[in-house]
């Protein structure tokens, strides 16, 4: 019986080796228009402040690729004694030839941003809440200023002018 099992486990041994391996599957394209953001790809440490009380603000980013590679999803969770998390998600609306990021973060809000794209190290979001009566413009500006640094800032438009609420300078 033991010469039968071991002839049995060489047999699909043998033939498992036989079959040819499955060609591999070439890895999905990326959308032309998120290529300039991999800037931003991995995973970050930033370090900023609140502009109004000077309180100081660090965070976790992480960018990265997802849903074969139509999507890249953004992290942003705050370090302790702050709370806030968020994901995000930047992709391209082709019928508006722009990109676009939503938005969902822990207290529960949902916000849409549109952006041209990158132009002169600069990203922009312009956006507001979703289903909001009365909602808040917002801005979020990301500016490359090597590979191993970028700042992050975020404005409220108030008065028919953008207010800095926040910015902090990110390493990798």
């Amino acid at each position: 019986m033991l010469s039968k099992l071991i002839r049995s486990t060489l047999a699909v041994l043998f033939l498992s080796l036989a079959v040819p391996a499955s060609p591999q599957s070439p890895a999905p394209q990326k959308t032309p228009a998120l290529i300039p953001l991999e800037a931003f790809l991995g995973e970050w440490s930033c370090s900023g402040k609140f502009e109004g009380s000077g309180k100081v603000i660090e965070a976790h980013q992480s960018f990265r690729y997802d849903l074969d590679n139509k999507w890249i999803l953004f992290r942003h969770d705050d370090q302790p004694p702050f709370l806030y998390h968020a994901l995000a998600e930047w992709g391209w609306d082709k019928p508006r030839n722009e990109l676009v990021m939503f938005v969902q973060d822990s207290g529960g809000g949902i916000r849409k941003f549109h952006s041209p794209g990158m132009q002169s190290g600069e990203l922009v979001w312009d956006g507001d809440a979703l289903r909001a009566p009365d909602p808040e413009r917002e801005r979020f500006t990301f500016q490359t200023i090597d590979s191993s640094h970028f700042k992050v800032s975020y404005f409220v438009l108030r008065d028919n002018a953008w207010k800095l609420v926040d910015a902090s300078l990110c390493s990798k």
